[in-house]
């Protein structure tokens, strides 16, 4: 593995740090959360990043936290369907339109996991919170677990090796079972 300094890789995969933030930005709409600046991209660490209301609700803060892996997969898998439709029939990527899905849609995906900040805000509304059941704690807990583990995951790639499987992995995997 090598290393490379992560604004790099912001600025290489900047479609999927901007879908990340719109993520965060939406499930801030749709949870009735007052958003105060939204940076969509930036050339600094953090590459983008939504400020909003803090809220104590659960349920809010949970999808406000794991929005941009839902919609950064969806919409990567959508992005990279033609792609992977290619590369499942062994063709090659010959085409200039097949190249920029593959970036975009690899983009995307590698920014899916929530961020060390998202998990820590999870952390602090749901498993800090006293008013909390401790039902929601228990299954709140593997979230976060994961969310710090995808973020630490990144140093070695993991984020790639995501976008990787699942855009290439997973359509094959579902063509054998079909």
């Amino acid at each position: 593995m090598f290393f490379i300094p992560g604004i790099v890789i912001s600025i290489l995969t900047f479609p999927g740090v901007i879908v990340h933030e719109l993520a965060h930005q939406i499930f801030c709409y749709i949870m009735k959360i007052p958003v105060y600046e939204v940076k969509y991209f930036q050339f600094k660490n953090p590459s983008g990043y939504v400020i909003h209301e803090r809220t104590d609700d659960p349920l809010k803060s949970f999808f406000i936290s794991v929005g941009p892996f839902l919609i950064n997969t969806i919409l990567g898998i959508i992005i990279m369907a033609p792609v992977s439709i290619e590369l499942i029939g062994f063709e090659d990527l010959n085409n200039i339109l097949s190249l920029f899905l593959a970036w975009i849609g690899i983009s995307i995906l590698m920014h899916a996991f929530p961020s060390v900040v998202d998990g820590k805000g999870l952390v602090d509304s749901i498993l800090k919170n006293k008013d909390v059941n401790i039902f929601v704690k228990i299954i709140t807990a593997p979230v976060i677990g994961l969310i710090y583990l995808g973020a630490i995951g990144s140093a070695i790639w993991l984020d790639l090796i995501y976008a990787i499987w699942i855009s290439l992995a997973l359509p094959r995997i579902l063509v054998n079972i079909i």
